[in-house]
């Protein structure tokens, strides 16, 4: 009897329409889709996947052969148990792959943790300065970003540069090739430092000075602005289905931040606690002073142009990366819980790093030792246990949030008494709690799966399942479990 009940929700779930978010993140991707009943949100995890870089000719790349097999993977697998209607893609911002005149793909794209993009940023100094790239473009320099990728790429491999007719980001490049449409979406290229956010396009003075080729550039949209379909795709097994993907907030945060308070409500912060942290506010314009590039900060595009002002810090990635190596260290998997109960206990004093070191954002490193050296060069004493340096990390960045928030706080003239935090990290009770405590601030922690919920939002817009953004905003954190944590 069982077996006949299952069938038939199977049967019924086979006719139910639905949207799919592709998220990929800078670690791992996940497929998840998405539905209204009964004005809830319902969502089901269809497929979950590593994404680790792969060393191709020298550099750390982008396995883009595994991604796209796992996005048709999970694709085959959405619409077996589905009626899909529509597909979307957000990922990790800077990173990018360039096509030819013929559509291939002729090089694997390099990652942002590899070691090479020191020379681009050189390149470009002896070209304009680095305060003339941020009045550009109001992108808070770092190393990673796609302008020096770009320059290194020239430097690097001129063939590849001057074989190159566009280069797409790697949402575009996905909707590329799930599509055959070769667009720019607008909330990704406000991550490459190419893009002029006062103007709305990409900045000429930037291309024109770093002697970049323009014609890169592909048609920049704004999200959910047009549609392409999978019945052009340039891949066979696509083109008999006919589903519509939409090019949502293709970035990440921009898609996360989506889920946050901030997005509605200026008077609240957002941190997006991954492998990167972001901490900042939604503004009414871009902050491009000179006050905002002295203390590194940023601006990025969200829906609809909405400008974001905030600061990359490295997050949970030095955490992770650190708890990986003390466990093949140890020869077991270590709970979180285990760390969780140990960083609650502890009642001592330990020297804290800094999280905008670059070296903590290298993909090689050993986490331990780097620490210690960072320490020992600050005149510190390095931690005794092992699981001391979980407590490091974790209180460096708390330090961190509360030093970037006085830094906005002082550009905006403003006093923020709420954070609302999504991602990973708001899982965590001890940094939920920190963060509550020592910065004063009332927490909300929650979604965690936020970029995909933003990704699905702007579907269901795009839809009309959902009848305005904030009501859609509104429905799905009505749908999401979200904790509350006063400040003591």
């Amino acid at each position: 009897m069982g077996i006949i009940i299952n069938l038939i929700k199977d049967e019924e779930r086979r006719k139910m329409e639905a949207v799919l978010a592709i998220d990929l993140g800078a670690t791992s991707g996940r497929a998840i889709v998405g539905y209204l009943s009964e004005n809830k949100l319902v969502m089901e995890e269809i497929n979950r996947f590593s994404n680790l870089p792969i060393r191709v000719k020298g550099h750390l790349s982008w396995d883009v052969d595994f991604l796209l097999a796992k996005i048709l993977e999970s694709i085959r697998l959405a619409n077996t148990s589905y009626k899909i209607l529509s597909i979307g893609i957000d990922t990790w911002g800077v990173d990018f792959g360039v096509i030819d005149k013929d559509g291939n793909l002729i090089s694997t794209p390099f990652s942002y943790r590899d070691e090479k993009y020191a020379i681009g940023r050189e390149e470009a100094k002896t070209k304009i300065s680095e305060l003339e790239i941020f009045k550009n473009t109001g992108n808070q320099i770092m190393t990673i970003n796609t302008i020096f990728q770009l320059l290194t790429l020239k430097k690097l491999n001129p063939d590849i540069y001057e074989k190159a007719d566009k280069m797409l980001m790697m949402p575009d490049l996905i909707f590329y090739m799930l599509t055959g449409k070769k667009i720019g979406e607008e909330t990704i290229w406000s991550t490459t430092g190419l893009y002029d956010m006062g103007q709305r396009k990409v900045s000429d003075t930037i291309f024109e000075k770093l002697e970049l080729k323009k014609s890169l550039v592909p048609e920049i949209v704004k999200a959910t602005e047009v549609v392409g379909n999978t019945k052009d795709s340039g891949i066979e097994a696509l083109r008999g289905l006919s589903i519509d993907v939409i090019p949502v907030c293709t970035h990440d945060t921009a898609s996360a931040l989506l889920m946050t308070d901030s997005f509605l409500d200026e008077d609240s912060m957002f941190l997006s606690c991954g492998t990167w942290s972001l901490i900042g506010s939604v503004v009414d314009k871009c902050i491009i002073n000179e006050k905002a590039y002295e203390n590194n900060l940023t601006n990025e595009l969200g829906f609809d142009s909405k400008p974001m002002f905030f600061k990359n810090i490295t997050g949970l990635y030095l955490l992770e990366k650190y708890k990986a190596q003390l466990e093949t260290k140890l020869g077991k998997k270590i709970p979180f819980d285990d760390i969780s109960d140990y960083v609650n206990k502890l009642d001592k004093k330990l020297s804290l790093i800094d999280m905008d070191a670059e070296i903590f954002a290298k993909e090689g490193i050993d986490v331990k030792s780097e620490i210690d050296n960072f320490i020992k060069n600050q005149g510190g004493n390095t931690p005794e246990h092992d699981f001391d340096y979980f407590a490091v990390i974790y209180e460096s960045m708390v330090a961190k949030y509360m030093e970037v928030k006085a830094d906005i706080e002082k550009i905006l003239n403003k006093n923020f008494k709420k954070i609302h935090m999504i991602g990973g990290g708001a899982k965590s009770s001890v940094l939920t709690s920190m963060i509550a405590n020592k910065m004063g601030v009332d927490v909300k922690a929650g979604p965690y799966e936020s970029s995909a919920l933003g990704n699905i939002l702007l579907s269901l817009l795009h839809l009309n399942e959902v009848n305005d953004l904030k009501s859609g905003i509104e429905l799905i954190l009505g749908s999401c479990e979200i904790k509350r944590i006063d400040s003591k």
